[in-house]
């Protein structure tokens, strides 16, 4: 079993850190386990502003931050966790992107939430279901690039 950290670990990584939020407010009126799972929320988005605000000072170019990551998230995760570990982070965006996109029709946000549901279902995809994925692999890219068409083609906002 991983080793969890206790909830007192995750106050003082807040404090060391020097982590927004009030702890106590964070933690209010939940079981052990959902306290930390806040916290540690919490501080994941913390170093995540952190971190892309460090990576572009260092100057690091979009190839030098995937492979930064890439090496980081299969040292965090292990070798069988790594597609586990990207598609949680996407099923994330894809429900922030809807949840931002509010009530109203939205091609684009509905596009990206739609996309980020498929690449999170290729991802934990079984590998018996190799022709399908393949199929699927393919209609997604001829979707992308006629997305990425018509996005082109739009004026940019002034």
């Amino acid at each position: 079993m991983e080793p969890l950290p206790s909830t007192d670990d995750l106050l003082r990584a807040m404090t060391v850190l020097a982590i927004p939020g009030d702890p106590l407010s964070i933690m209010q009126d939940l079981d052990a386990d959902r306290r930390r799972a806040h916290l540690l929320a919490h501080i994941g988005a913390a170093l995540v502003e952190r971190q892309e605000s460090l990576e572009s000072r260092a100057g690091l170019s979009v190839d030098d931050r995937a492979d930064l990551h890439f090496a980081a998230d299969r040292a965090a995760a292990g070798g069988s966790g790594l597609d586990r570990l990207q598609a949680a982070r996407l099923a994330w965006v894809q429900q922030s992107v809807t949840r931002q996109r509010g009530r109203r029709p939205d091609p684009v946000a509905d596009a990206v939430a739609t996309t980020l549901g498929v690449l999170v279902a290729l991802l934990t995809a079984p590998p018996a279901a190799g022709p399908v994925v393949a199929d699927a692999v393919q209609a997604l890219c001829g979707a992308a690039d006629h997305l990425g068409s018509v996005l082109r083609a739009q004026p940019e906002p002034v």
